[in-house]
């Protein structure tokens, strides 16, 4: 019996490796509109609507120039690429999206891609 419960455990834990790195990969599918681990992603999906990257590379000092022009400040992680580069925006508070009577949480993001160098996705479709 105990035999057999062993077994049934390594069966159950063997199963679940490819199963989570399916459940995984369909997940960077659906948000990232890739399979490929590599790079930045070909899309964003977050907060219900769809980023699409640009050709620009920012430094984050140009990132703060740009947000300040706007009265706007500070960045906050949001996701993770399936390669691992951080993905920020800076987020539009509830009571602003409330204000304007939008759902859009922002209207550009960036994907992380080197040490101080971020590739902009602006917002799909507007808000």
């Amino acid at each position: 019996m105990a035999l057999l419960i062993v077994g049934a455990f390594v069966l159950v834990i063997g199963a679940s490796i490819p199963l989570s790195g399916a459940l995984k990969a369909i997940h960077n599918r659906a948000a990232f509109g890739t399979f490929d681990t590599t790079g930045p992603p070909p899309r964003v999906d977050y907060c219900g609507r769809l980023y699409y990257p640009g050709s620009n590379t920012d430094t984050l000092a140009q990132i703060n120039a740009f947000l300040a022009l706007d009265k706007l400040d500070g960045l906050t992680r949001i996701d993770t690429a399936p390669s691992g580069m951080p993905i920020v925006t800076n987020i539009i508070p509830a009571e602003d999206r409330a204000k304007y009577h939008t759902n859009v949480c922002t209207m550009v993001l960036w994907v992380q891609t080197g040490s101080d160098a971020y590739l902009g996705y602006s917002l799909s479709g507007g808000p």
